[in-house]
């Protein structure tokens, strides 16, 4: 489990330093599949789940995860690091409404998915797939923050 957390790290911070408008995903197909393997062991990992229910619920996951990435989080994160007073009205009116605009998004996916996953998993199991992804994230927020500092 380890492994496949460092793993996925790895790559992700990989990703990190790279310039993230100029890399879509579509530009590194395998790239992109590795992480989302690295990803889908570490969640199937944490579920615990039986073979046959592993495999009903692998291509949900998949597909949820597939969405996931096409989101932009950076509009997520940028509105925690701007100077506030160094914008304009306009300019804030913007990244308000483009950060409205990507939790909308986030939340469409999460209500959509959260009904396919039910026809797999018991809601507790949902719930430690969240848990699993945020412990996820945040082993990747720390590893960002270790080695390149507060960026």
């Amino acid at each position: 489990m380890k492994k496949n957390i460092y793993l996925l790290l790895v790559v992700l911070l990989w990703m990190y330093q790279t310039p993230l408008k100029a890399q879509k995903s579509e530009s590194f197909p395998r790239l992109r599949e590795r992480m989302m393997q690295a990803k889908w062991r570490a969640v199937s990992q944490q579920l615990e789940l039986d073979a046959p229910t592993l495999l009903r619920f692998k291509p949900v996951y998949l597909s949820y995860e597939m969405e996931m990435a096409a989101v932009d989080f950076r509009q997520q994160a940028r509105i925690m690091r701007v100077n506030a007073d160094s914008l304009s009205a306009d300019e804030a009116r913007l990244l308000i409404e483009n950060q409205i605009r990507v939790t909308k998004k986030i939340l469409e996916i999460r209500e959509k998915y959260y009904h396919e996953f039910l026809k797999v998993l018991p809601p507790q199991k949902i719930i430690r797939l969240y848990q699993a992804e945020g412990e996820i994230r945040n082993r990747i927020n720390a590893e960002v923050r270790r080695r390149f500092g507060k960026l």
